[in-house]
């Protein structure tokens, strides 16, 4: 069995799907599935060892002339604008990418038709690359996707982004959709890397795997009694991109815990690596080991960061901006009585440091965070995405 594994690129700091991508070939290689990637290499890329990886060409914000953005967009982010930026559904997503500009679109399903012409794959994979769906059409190969709630075009889209799309689809004699993110519809099963208390999607094709990642639980996971964040003092930040500037973010978290008993550490591409007193700065972190023993993951509810502060049973405070599946993600967290949501305009150190002494002096959040773990942690993982793949043969 042979699997080529795509996943959505951007120009921005967008960590979900690339790592859920490299989790998923690593554990299809452990199963001796054989696996080779068509992946950008944009800012989120990493290599993996072993795997062949195909060229696919990096979308331009907006389909900007790539001369232009590359100025452009690192200018915009320092300066705060993306964070202003209104961003209601993955349509947007994928028009502010340039994921679904007409121009980018015949590039990139060529280079992953190119790929599949190479690789002969069984099945196409498509971590949320609308590239890789039309490709596995076009090569009338299987197709299987990750998916989300706040994603579906029932949740909210915007098909007026949709009309270089259309065009494509059209020239290429494939079906006409209403909206963009009709795509995730093609195909033939779905995976959703959650549980439906988080995502109630109702689809026959659709499995709920939980948690992909595998997890060394906490040895003081269920300690829950008062003096408890004691023995834990770390605070973890990453607040991604397009919500909080790294500038504003740096300054108000500093501000809130510089000289407090907490190390914080923080997680920003934008930033350089630093040291003041108790705050820690670098472009990446050790996440698994750092969680092990935090009181608090302060993030921007991507999905990746929401679900790693559950299965670690580490209660999070959430900062989602303007986005419309961070908001989503956020507030399904809160209403599980795991995590409080700040708005933009509570993003100030004060208010962070007052709501974050309130979540860590309330074992509540802990308690229901680990709740909700356990069962992220109870569904699979990948093991039903490889239970999918030997069902079935082509």
């Amino acid at each position: 069995m042979k699997v080529l594994i795509s996943s959505m690129a951007a120009m921005a700091e967008t960590a979900g799907p690339s790592g859920r991508a490299k989790l998923l070939v690593e554990h299809l290689k452990k199963e001796g599935i054989e696996v080779a990637t068509c992946i950008a290499e944009d800012v989120n890329y990493k290599p993996i060892e072993g795997v062949k990886n195909h060229y696919l060409e990096v979308p331009m914000p907006l389909g900007l002339p790539k001369a232009i953005a590359t100025k452009t967009f690192p200018i915009a982010q320092k300066l705060g604008i993306i964070e202003r930026k209104n961003v209601a559904s993955f349509e947007d997503v994928q028009h502010f990418t340039g994921n679904i500009d007409y121009n980018y679109l015949a590039k990139s399903v060529d280079d992953i038709r190119k790929a599949i012409a190479d690789f002969h794959p069984d099945i196409v994979y498509s971590e949320f690359n609308m590239s890789a769906i039309i490709a596995s059409k076009l090569e009338d190969k299987p197709l299987y996707a990750t998916i989300s709630y706040p994603t579906q075009r029932e949740y909210s889209s915007n098909p007026k982004y949709a009309k270089g799309l259309k065009k494509f689809l059209k020239e290429n004699s494939l079906p006409d959709v209403y909206s963009s993110l009709d795509l995730f519809k093609w195909a033939d099963k779905s995976f959703v890397p959650s549980i439906y208390e988080l995502e109630p999607i109702e689809k026959d094709n659709v499995t709920f795997c939980g948690t992909w990642k595998d997890v060394k639980d906490n040895p003081n996971a269920d300690n829950f009694i008062e003096n408890d964040r004691n023995n834990k003092n770390i605070i973890l930040v990453y607040m991604g991109n397009g919500t909080i500037s790294p500038k504003k973010m740096f300054n108000e978290i500093k501000n809130a815990f510089i000289g407090t008993d907490y190390e914080v550490y923080i997680a920003s591409l934008g930033l350089e690596k630093q040291e003041y007193e108790n705050i820690h700065v670098d472009k990446h972190w050790n996440f698994s080991k750092l969680l092990n023993d935090a009181v608090l993951f302060i993030n921007h509810g991507g999905q990746n960061s929401m679900v790693d502060g559950l299965i670690y049973g580490v209660p999070q405070l959430i900062c989602p901006g303007r986005v419309f599946e961070r908001i989503y993600n956020g507030e399904s967290v809160e209403n599980l009585g795991a995590a409080k949501v700040l708005g933009l305009d509570g993003f100030k150190s004060e208010i962070i440091r007052d709501e974050s002494e309130k979540i860590i002096n309330d074992n509540g959040f802990r308690e229901n965070s680990k709740i909700i773990g356990d069962k992220l942690k109870s569904y699979g993982g990948i093991d039903c995405i490889i239970d999918a793949i030997n069902e079935n043969t082509f």
